[in-house]
């Protein structure tokens, strides 16, 4: 009973982290971001809102990416969770194991070099840094959506 209260609870962290991390990008790029900056005229009065809305937010989504990954790597280990030895269990696992590569190092790059672009950028500078900013958000989505298929996928073949 406790074994499968603790699998159930590891489930529960790993997918609906995931579900809230696709969500929360998904909103904040195609429904703040856009919607916000609409509502300001001056580029400078929705950078002070943006990062206002933002500021703090780096290590909470840190917290959460890193329970994400450590419960999907603890239900890799549960007993009868993996099929191991088999080549495409193993392949997709593979995959996912890089596609969160893929997200987390973009996120990595958008917390700690990007962000600190765009607070110092100059009126030129920041058409390019935000178009920056939307590009790696939508890989990241992409990756993510794609991410959690495959999570489905091994699930299935275990």
């Amino acid at each position: 009973m406790i074994d499968a209260l603790a699998q159930a609870a590891l489930l529960v962290v790993h997918v609906l982290g995931g579900g809230v991390w696709v969500g929360a990008m998904v909103f904040s790029i195609f429904v703040l971001h856009p919607r916000a900056e609409g509502f300001f005229e001056r580029d400078a009065d929705f950078e002070g809102f943006i990062f206002h809305v933002v500021h703090g937010a780096r290590w909470k989504v840190f917290s959460g990416v890193m329970a994400i990954l450590l419960s999907g790597i603890a239900l890799c280990f549960w007993p009868g969770h993996a099929a191991r030895g088999e080549p495409l269990w193993v392949a997709l696992f593979a995959c996912k194991l890089a596609l969160f590569a893929v997200s987390f190092g973009s996120f990595a790059y958008v917390s700690w070099v990007l962000w600190p672009r765009r607070t110092f950028a100059t009126q030129a500078e920041l058409p390019a840094i935000k178009a920056r900013f939307w590009r790696l958000g939508v890989a990241m989505i992409a990756a993510n959506a794609v991410n959690f298929a495959l999570g489905f996928a091994t699930h299935v073949l275990r």
